[in-house]
């Protein structure tokens, strides 16, 4: 069974790592300014500045920001920096037993999916699939209003415009990370139930399509009950011979006898809800609700 981390109180101190990409943390400025006037206090790991290549530090130094942060007890949740690369270097180098010990919230999206889905399905720990710091000042202000609302609160109740009754084990994030997972130790359970959520950003229709295909093959899909689409930002194709499908219909090739739900508010753009990775879900009475 999926453990909710320590509700995100009024005032508390939230932690910055940087697992991915390298940005200069200083042209975020806004969303920190956002963060600071809702009443918490924000504190940057050292490992932010570092660069090595075009990652945010070596594996090493990501490991042990992430590790420092869980085990700091003045740090009450790690909201990470910035999506991007390198997330996946570090799946087999963490320490699960003691994120398991020192439970809090972990939230990003983009490359941080895989993060995500690893710490969920390794240790059972729910993690939110949201903001970055990149991504506060960008998104819709409801949006804001329901993450914090989530982490306060613990409970979810989204629309949906399907009316599909189904419950299932939420995991997923941006499909080419959450895809790159199938295979490893460190992607979700076959043998659960589980509703998936995918949204991607950039890439071209054919290679989503490899994708979903490469899930299907693995047996993947064999106990998913719904699929939740989101925002495929920027999807690419060549105009000189068109791949013919969009998204909506290379996942229903693939999984023609699985629920979908399109246009579900979040990516890449202006709309990002969060969601809690690994958590029990309903969908019910055309809505997406979870409760801890």
């Amino acid at each position: 069974m999926a453990n909710s981390p320590p509700l995100l109180k009024q005032g508390a101190t939230i932690g910055i790592i940087a697992p991915s990409s390298y940005y200069d943390k200083e042209q975020f400025s806004t969303s920190i300014s956002l963060l600071k006037n809702k009443g918490y206090k924000i504190v940057f790991h050292d490992q932010v500045d570092a660069q090595h290549n075009q990652f945010a530090g070596t594996p090493e130094e990501k490991l042990n920001a992430l590790h420092d942060y869980f085990k700091n007890p003045h740090i009450d949740a790690i909201f990470t920096l910035v999506g991007g690369n390198g997330a996946l270097h570090l799946l087999d180098k963490i320490d699960y037993n003691l994120i398991k010990q020192n439970p809090k919230i972990l939230m990003g999206f983009s490359d941080v999916t895989a993060l995500l889905n690893a710490i969920s399905s390794q240790i059972g720990l729910i993690t939110y699939h949201g903001p970055t710091i990149a991504s506060f000042s960008k998104i819709a202000t409801e949006d804001i209003d329901q993450c914090f609302d989530l982490l306060h609160n613990q409970t979810l109740n989204i629309p949906i415009p399907n009316d599909i009754n189904t419950e299932g084990l939420l995991y997923g994030g941006n499909l080419s990370v959450f895809q790159a997972l199938i295979g490893t130790d460190y992607a979700p359970p076959l043998d659960k139930d589980l509703i998936l959520f995918i949204e991607d950003t950039n890439d071209h229709l054919s290679r989503y399509d490899r994708m979903i295909a490469h899930m299907k093959l693995a047996g993947w899909f064999k106990n998913v009950k719904a699929i939740l689409v989101g925002e495929f930002l920027k999807s690419q194709d060549n105009p000189d011979r068109p791949f013919g499908m969009e998204i909506e219909e290379i996942i229903k090739t693939h999984t023609p006898n699985i629920p979908i739900v399109t246009d579900m508010p979040f990516g890449h753009g202006e709309r990002l809800i969060t969601l809690p990775v690994g958590a029990k879900v309903l969908l019910k009475n055309s809505t997406l609700s979870y409760k801890s």
